[in-house]
């Protein structure tokens, strides 16, 4: 199975009134197309600098970003990002909120929003279309910005610690009801944390 993700000799410095710091050095790695992989780490240790600067959101100092054979500088429509946070806009409906990708990338259509309505059936939050955030359990909330996130078709998805808001028990449930998600759209996925229990997949 080919590589869809390479990362060769990435660096990151940071210039600092008292000089340089290294946040990032010599980072190499490769993951093919369907894997699901995690970076298990400490906080300061780098790993969400890392998943920003595949993200495009972040320079590099040194190093090459390729995905799919092709270099990339920037941000990619390849590359989807999770955050800690779901970021779910609580003045807007579970619905709208699902469609917010397709806006910002002007790609909201019939055949992309007909896709977006087939996830949110396919995983349970069709019924809760028309809620708002704050009506929705945290669990549920995860899982409608991971809807969000997929809309727009990525064929890589980053997960920054994306379980660390919720508690223990939402936690495990969340994280297995995600990992399946992920595999049934066979999406790629590289997932930082500092948890090992979040990692176990």
């Amino acid at each position: 199975m080919e590589d869809i993700l390479d990362i060769q000799n990435v660096s990151k410095k940071y210039q600092q009134k008292n000089g340089e710091t290294l946040a990032l050095k010599d980072i190499n790695l490769k993951i093919k197309k369907g894997e699901f992989v995690s970076i298990i780490g400490p906080s300061g240790c780098g790993k969400s600098t890392l998943l920003s600067i595949i993200s495009g959101l972040e320079d590099k100092t040194e190093g090459k970003i390729i995905v799919e054979n092709e270099e990339v500088n920037g941000v990619s429509s390849k590359i989807g990002y999770m955050l800690q946070k779901d970021c779910l806009l609580e003045w807007r409906t579970i619905y709208s909120n699902v469609l917010l990708g397709l806006e910002i990338k002007g790609i909201k259509n019939k055949k992309n929003t007909q896709y977006a309505e087939n996830l949110l059936k396919k995983y349970g939050l069709f019924d809760f279309k028309d809620k708002f955030p704050n009506q929705l359990s945290g669990g549920m909330r995860q899982r409608a910005a991971l809807i969000r996130t997929l809309s727009v078709k990525p064929k890589i998805l980053l997960l920054d610690e994306a379980f660390s808001a919720l508690d223990y028990q939402t936690r495990i449930k969340v994280t297995e009801d995600i990992y399946n998600i992920l595999k049934k759209e066979k999406i790629t996925t590289l997932m930082v944390t500092h948890d090992i229990t979040d990692s176990r997949f």
